[in-house]
C-alpha cells in the first residue's frame, strides 16, 4: 500500500514578531541540568533500548517484548493513524519524532502533541480503546520500533510494569497537551517556537532539526511569514542558525531563558509522571 502523505495546511492568530530590536536580545542562561544517568545510555539507535520507555521497563519485561518488535523506518509527513480509525501497530521511536494533529473540517490543522524516544504512538494507554482521537504524522523521519497493537494489548495485561509505563506516558501526554494550548493561547510566537524547538532538540539524536517553515507554521497554527520573522529574530540573537531547511540550536540555555515557563513545566512533569527528564537523565 502506497504511503499517504500528510497534505492539511493550518491558519492560526498572528505575533507581534519583525521588531526592530530583536526581543531574545540580553536573555540570561538557565542553569543546565545535572544528569546522574542517562536511560539507554550505550545503546545504539538499532536497540529497542534506545527508546526511554523500554529502557526504563525491567529487563524481564523488554527481554519478552524485544523478539515482537520490528524495526521499521518513518519518512517524513507519513501518516501512521488516523483520527478514530482502528490502530494496527503501535510505534516507540528512536530518532524518529510523530506530531499528534487534530484537525478541523474545514482543513485547519494545530499540533496537540508530540511523541519521541520518550514514548510511543499509537495507543490512549487502555487495552479496550482500539482508537487515536489525532491523526500520528511522522514529523522527523526516522526510526521506530513498532508492536502490533494486538500483541500491545497482551502485553499490558501480561506485565504490570509495562501497563503502568503505558498509563503514566498516557497522563502526560494529556498534561502536555492541555499546557500547549494554554501557551499556544496566551504566548506571543516567539516563546511559543522556542518551546517547540527545545522539546524537539531534547527528542532527537542529532544536534540539527531538519524543518521548513511550512510545515513549523501548520504544528503552530500561524502564517509561514510569521514563522519567518521569529527565525530570523532568534538568529540574529545567535540562539540558532538555520542553513538548507535545517535549524541548529547554537546557545540552548539561551534560548532556554528566552522561553516561557511552558517548557520547564511539561519537563517537571515528566520527571514527576516517568521519572526521567526530558533529555533522559534519572537518578543513579
Amino acid at each position: 500500500m502506497p504511503q499517504q502523505r500528510y497534505m492539511r495546511k493550518g491558519r492560526s492568530s498572528e505575533c507581534d514578531a519583525g521588531h526592530d530590536s530583536c526581543p531574545f536580545q540580553g536573555v540570561t542562561a538557565h542553569r543546565r541540568e545535572r544528569s546522574l544517568r542517562i536511560l539507554g545510555d550505550g545503546a545504539s539507535e538499532s536497540e529497542p533500548s534506545s527508546n526511554w520507555l523500554l529502557a526504563a521497563l525491567p529487563p524481564t519485561v523488554l527481554t519478552h517484548m524485544t523478539p515482537h518488535l520490528e524495526r521499521v523506518r518513518l519518512d517524513g509527513r507519513q501518516v501512521l493513524f488516523r483520527a478514530h480509525d482502528r490502530i494496527g501497530n503501535i510505534y516507540f521511536p528512536t530518532t524518529a519524532i510523530v506530531s499528534l494533529v487534530a484537525a478541523l473540517d474545514s482543513g485547519e490543522t494545530l499540533e496537540v502533541g508530540l511523541t519521541g524516544r520518550e514514548g510511543f504512538a499509537g495507543a490512549m494507554g487502555l487495552p479496550d480503546l482500539g482508537s487515536m482521537p489525532c491523526d500520528g504524522v511522522v514529523q522527523i523521519p526516522g526510526e521506530a520500533y513498532r508492536l502490533e497493537s494486538g500483541l500491545f494489548k497482551q502485553a499490558l495485561r501480561n506485565f504490570e510494569p509495562l501497563s503502568s509505563a503505558v498509563g503514566r506516558y498516557a497522563h502526560l501526554l494529556f498534561v502536555r497537551s492541555m499546557q500547549m494550548q494554554l501557551c499556544n493561547m496566551f504566548h506571543p510566537v516567539e516563546q511559543r517556537l522556542t518551546r517547540w524547538l527545545l522539546t524537539m532538540g531534547d527528542l532527537l539524536v542529532r544536534a540539527d532539526i531538519p524543518l521548513t517553515h511550512e510545515r513549523v507554521a501548520t504544528m503552530l497554527g500561524v502564517w509561514r511569514p510569521t514563522v519567518t520573522l521569529v527565525v530570523g529574530s532568534l538568529q540574529r540573537a545567535g540562539l540558532i542558525e538555520e542553513r538548507r531547511g535545517r535549524i541548529t540550536i547554537r546557545d540552548r540555555d539561551r534560548l532556554q531563558a528566552a522561553c516561557c515557563d511552558c517548557y520547564a513545566l511539561m519537563c517537571e512533569q515528566q520527571v514527576k509522571v516517568l521519572g526521567y527528564s526530558c533529555r533522559g537523565a534519572v537518578a543513579a
